[in-house]
């Protein structure tokens, strides 16, 4: 989930977003205050997979962390046939693809291409809103 901290929130509001964030969850902050205090509050809550960004008011990340386990990036380093560059690319596609189920959106693959539909599309795949994707060659579907 995208949370958005609002430049006035206070020290226990701050509390309550680092303990009860979910794995996954992006949140972002106005100013370098509200960044330093989040950040030492999700070390201290040990949250796990969030990322804290700081952005400008024209949306641009300033500062940006995330947090993560050590031994699962120890894991990832040995998947074999995998680097560990390869296996955070693959966290970060299963990431969109939650993304991508809480706005609604179903991916269908076909045997040489992949569409995006909405999820309540009662046509099935085949109906206006159907968009597709551009995989860059990258999807092969189903041999």
């Amino acid at each position: 989930m995208l949370i958005h901290v609002k430049p006035c929130a206070d020290t226990d509001k701050l509390k309550k977003i680092a303990t009860n964030s979910n794995p996954g969850d992006n949140i972002n902050v106005s100013s370098l205050q509200q960044f330093e205090q989040l950040k030492g509050l999700i070390i201290d809550a040990r949250a796990i997979d969030l990322k804290l960004s700081l952005i400008d008011d024209d949306g641009y990340v300033l500062k940006q962390i995330s947090t993560k386990r050590r031994d699962i990036q120890s894991s990832a380093a040995k998947s074999p046939g995998f680097t560990a560059r390869q296996m955070s690319v693959i966290s970060a596609l299963e990431r969109v693809m939650t993304l991508l189920d809480k706005e609604g959106i179903n991916l269908i693959g076909y045997s040489d291409e992949l569409v995006a539909t909405i999820a309540d599309d009662s046509s099935l795949q085949t109906g206006e809103l159907a968009i597709d994707i551009d995989t860059k060659g990258i999807y092969k579907g189903a041999l």
